[in-house]
């Protein structure tokens, strides 16, 4: 009984690189697309999403506690409580007044922000804004409230300015090269990954030696091969006729011109598996050739081709390997020579 099993079937490490080389040109072409589409994804989360690109200003002010009655001084100012005080009535109304309602309140909650880093004492107010005028502006309506603030506050006595709010610079936070990199790596990863998976699942046949490994029957190699001739008048010997099976539907077309052997009579027949009717003639033929189209992912096909002809009792003699690439073929027999 015909057994095939691809899991012991060993892998041809030169056939698989060859074939790998085939397929490279869609690594520099899949990174060109990752670097594209991460890049203008990134550009578009950046800035159109936001409305446009954004512009920072920031001022400083230096704060001088009040001291409690313990003799320390107030310290519960801290980076939370600093985000929530600078949206209140006190300070928005007062920019929403400056600004003569050009900006809703809205808008000026999510342009101004207040934080401190690790001494408390030292206020950072920002202002990010699509505009670098308004940022500016905004800033300046900043430094003349804030130090208004000492005055309601028990807690504080003072705020200084320690800087101006001068000059803005682009928060937008573009790192367009890192986002091509980012998108150049995930497109080199992803095809590499995707061709080895393609390459390693395809049970297609490429070469001759494949044939045999795997189906344990005699290759005679593919037509244009030097050793085609001389396999083709030892195996077939004195036969007359011979039936040449297609296992490809779609592929009956393939001559075989051997010089010296015109004697022969070689008939073409369809797959018996869909056409029963060419069983009478397959039988009626002394040898029996199977023709497979290299490169195709009909293995199943014409394992279900030989699993038929066996049903019948017809044996095979020998395979053809039909439009194989002679440049694969090429390079794998000229690899494998030289690695001898």
């Amino acid at each position: 009984m015909w057994e095939c099993e691809y899991s012991r079937e060993p892998v041809d490490y030169k056939l698989l690189w060859l074939r790998f080389l085939r397929k490279i040109w869609i690594i520099p072409v899949a990174m060109l697309a990752g670097i594209c589409l991460v890049g203008v994804c990134h550009f578009y989360a950046r800035t159109v999403a936001r409305g446009g690109r954004t512009y920072q200003t920031e001022s400083v002010f230096y704060i001088d506690f009040a001291e409690d009655a313990r003799g320390e001084e107030y310290d519960y100012y801290n980076f939370f409580t600093w985000g929530e005080v600078i949206h209140t009535d006190f300070f928005m109304d007062y920019v929403y007044e400056k600004t003569a309602g050009e900006l809703s309140e809205d808008e000026i909650l999510s342009y101004i922000t207040a934080t401190i880093d690790s001494d408390v004492r030292y206020l950072y107010v920002r202002c990010n804004t699509h505009f670098p005028e308004l940022s500016l502006r905004l800033a300046s309506i900043m430094e003349e409230i804030v130090p208004r603030f000492a005055d309601i506050r028990k807690e504080i006595q003072t705020i200084e300015i320690a800087k101006v709010g001068d000059n803005t610079k682009d928060s937008s936070k573009l790192r367009i090269g890192n986002a091509c990199f980012l998108g150049g790596g995930l497109g080199l990863g992803i095809s590499t990954l995707w061709i080895l998976i393609m390459l390693i699942a395809d049970t297609a046949v490429y070469i001759p030696a494949t044939i045999e490994k795997r189906y344990h029957i005699t290759c005679l190699g593919a037509p244009f091969m030097p050793e085609f001739g001389p396999n083709w008048k030892y195996v077939l010997k004195e036969s007359v006729s011979i039936a040449k099976v297609f296992a490809d539907e779609d592929f009956q077309d393939e001559e075989f011109a051997i010089p010296g052997d015109k004697k022969r009579k070689i008939i073409s027949c369809r797959n018996p598996v869909e056409h029963p009717e060419e069983l009478d003639k397959i039988r009626e033929c002394e040898k029996v050739l199977l023709v497979l189209k290299a490169g195709c992912r009909n293995d199943k096909t014409f394992e279900r081709l030989i699993e038929q002809l066996g049903r019948q009792d017809i044996k095979v003699t020998a395979v053809v390997l039909a439009d194989a690439d002679e440049k694969l073929l090429s390079a794998y027999y000229s690899m494998h020579h030289r690695s001898r």
